[in-house]
């Protein structure tokens, strides 16, 4: 996942545009695509909102947790990554997915860079 972010962010992003809200607007537009997944945007869940949702239709498919990231610089990449995953936790993501009856329900911390991206998969 890191692998294709990066590159595309190799094409598109500009050198003024390493703000999260940018790296925010450019992932879910990348995701909206996804053929039956519901892609949602700051939606509220637990004790906040996470910055990114990805869910099949039916509680029976999966829910997946985006959490994003810009660090300051390269080698702080996986420093972000553990920080979002850490903020999926404590703030309780997954509870409202939970309750709506998805079980399988997976968790990413995304970081980024300027145009580099590091992915790390959650618990």
């Amino acid at each position: 996942m890191a692998e294709i972010l990066s590159e595309n962010l190799m094409e598109t992003i500009s050198f003024y545009d390493y703000q999260e809200s940018y790296y925010h607007g450019f992932l879910a537009g990348l995701l909206r695509p996804m053929g039956n997944y519901i892609v949602q945007s700051n939606r509220e869940s637990g004790k906040g909102r996470p910055d990114i949702l990805v869910r099949y239709p039916s509680v029976r498919g999966k829910a997946v947790i985006l959490e994003l990231k810009v660090a300051k610089t390269y080698q702080e990449l996986e420093k972000k990554c553990d920080e979002a995953l850490r903020q999926i936790e404590e703030q309780k993501y997954e509870e409202g997915l939970r309750r709506e009856g998805y079980q399988d329900i997976l968790k990413y911390g995304v970081a980024f860079y300027r145009k580099e991206c590091m992915v790390k998969a959650g618990k």
